[in-house]
């Protein structure tokens, strides 16, 4: 009994390293895009792209990554868990066939009421004294709309591939996307009418590459869906009553990005693309380890959850959350004090400006002070998930969201921009708050001494991280100052920055840094001696 919690930790961080790995090609890429993107394109043209954006993105989130996905796995794993092979099958085609047929409605709704809803969205005198821009962007989300039947199917496939502990492909599988979106903005911007046009055709394009990639996966597994009823399958009923109140805390969570995008449309132009920067640069480490140990632990704590082995999930959930802030932590750090030295150099160039440095770094050092929410968040919600609890999330997220709303509408008019950030982190304290304290009672008590004192390791790790990386005007001034030697500079500091913190850690003897190497260690061996 005491060995099994240990089998599946192990097994978490070991997925999870591909799941990172995976996200972090894709995230990588990502990077490259937005900097080609704010390159080429003006403050206006960025703005449209990511309003318009919003909503494909936001029914993305609900139907495929998010709601869909959170509840189906929990039940597709009781039937492999059984041995139900066929089961399995006829529920992976019963939810594909209610998803596209649902998708498919929602896609004509969404291109033909495009209109009215970008005009609710983004009516504020900041967007709409622009001429023009609130009109491109109602065209660019009628182009974009078909992009969310094409992501929540590829996100569907990924979880079935998830439950079958596939992590590395569906991972990585974005990564087309954002190829879609490179190419297109080199090579094929100039061959539309209106070169903006690019970005919303790339979108699409991307979209389909995604979801076509994983379907040889599926094929091998046996897991190719066919369109077949739904109605009256009793486990697509259990999907349902568990994506209910799970797309309703989403939802919730997704609205505060819409009204993120509102109050910003009352602010100066650029206001949109600077909240979406700074969000996508967070975003990556977040992404490549809150997200990733999450992904991975769905599974492990379904499992330890089915067979009522409450303490091995509550192990389980420490040690993923404990695993996420180790490397999240130190990232965040990093961005708080590298984040004006590496916008200016990575991307102020072409129609990128100083202006747009600044802005998007002060967002960033904001960001920076929530990734400890953020990633708690991300982190925790699978456990309930895995529980088949998608009520409380959704809760939790509701909170949050009325506390933003009230927050933001003070803070945006005295801080601007930087008061929107902090607003969002504020409401993601609170969301977290809310799940670890439900937690407690509804799993068991987590090990709140434990964690703290790996708290305490990972913070000691981070100040050695912030004293090197403080260090960057010294290297600066000692390679130069032109555009090479600055990049030189940030990429010198950032390894010594990283060096640090995993020397430091190492010193601390940190078991998220010891298990985790020692566990790779020995798998490389004994592939060796295979």
């Amino acid at each position: 009994m005491i060995e099994q919690p240990d089998h599946e930790k192990k097994q978490v961080a070991v997925s999870a390293f591909w799941v990172a790995l995976g996200t972090l090609t894709s995230r990588g890429l990502g990077f490259l895009r937005d900097l080609i993107m704010y390159h080429y394109f003006s403050r206006t043209a960025t703005d449209v792209w990511v309003v318009a954006f919003r909503l494909p993105n936001l029914f993305r989130r609900l139907f495929g990554e998010g709601a869909m996905t959170v509840s189906f796995i929990p039940v597709f794993t009781d039937f492999l868990k059984n041995d139900d092979k066929k089961g399995a099958r006829d529920l992976a085609s019963s939810v594909f066939t209610m998803l596209f047929v649902t998708l498919s409605i929602l896609t004509v709704l969404g291109t033909l009421g495009a209109g009215p809803i970008v005009k609710l969205l983004s009516s504020g005198e900041g967007y709409t004294s622009v001429a023009g821009k609130l009109d491109f962007t109602i065209h660019q989300t009628k182009i974009m709309f078909c992009y969310i039947m094409l992501v929540s199917l590829y996100a569907f496939a990924m979880g079935i591939l998830n439950a079958m502990r596939m992590f590395w492909l569906p991972a990585v599988a974005p990564a087309l996307w954002n190829v879609s979106m490179i190419v297109g903005i080199l090579f094929f911007r100039n061959t539309f009418k209106v070169s903006e046009d690019v970005l919303a055709w790339s979108t699409v394009a991307g979209g389909v590459l995604q979801a076509v990639i994983l379907i040889p996966a599926l094929k091998r597994f046996g897991y190719i869906p066919n369109f077949r009823k739904w109605w009256g399958n009793p486990a697509v009923r259990r999907v349902l009553r568990s994506m209910g109140p799970s797309v309703l805390g989403l939802s919730v969570m997704q609205m505060a990005v819409l009204i993120n995008t509102h109050f910003a449309s009352q602010l100066e132009e650029g206001s949109n693309s600077w909240i979406f920067l700074a969000d996508r640069i967070l975003e990556l480490p977040l992404s490549i380890f809150a997200v990733s140990v999450g992904t991975a632990a769905l599974p492990a704590l379904s499992a330890l959850w089915s067979r009522g082995d409450r303490s091995g999930m509550s192990e389980a959930s420490l040690h993923a959350l404990k695993l996420s802030l180790f490397m999240a932590l130190p990232c965040a750090a990093g961005l708080f004090v590298l984040s004006t030295p590496m916008m200016h150099t990575l991307f102020e160039h072409g129609r990128f400006g100083a202006k747009d440095t600044l802005m998007t770094a002060a967002i960033i050092k904001v960001y920076g002070l929530g990734v400890i929410f953020a990633t708690g968040v991300r982190v925790l919600a699978p456990a309930f998930y895995a529980m088949k609890n998608t009520w409380l999330p959704a809760l939790a997220a509701a909170i949050a969201l009325t506390c933003h709303v009230v927050i933001a509408s003070i803070l945006t008019k005295t801080n601007g921009v930087v008061g929107l950030a902090t607003s969002s982190v504020l409401s993601g304290g609170i969301n977290f708050l809310v799940l670890i304290i439900a937690y407690q009672k509804l799993v068991m008590p987590l090990n709140f001494s434990n964690l703290v004192v790996s708290l305490m390791k990972f913070l000691l790790a981070c100040f050695a991280l912030i004293l090197v990386a403080s260090g960057h005007t010294i290297i600066e001034n000692f390679v130069g100052d032109s555009h090479f030697a600055r990049f030189v500079s940030l990429s010198v500091n950032i390894g010594l920055s990283a060096g640090a913190y995993f020397l430091a850690s190492w010193l601390l003897k940190t078991p998220e840094l010891i298990d985790t190497v020692s566990e790779f260690s020995k798998r490389i061996k004994n592939k060796g001696k295979q």
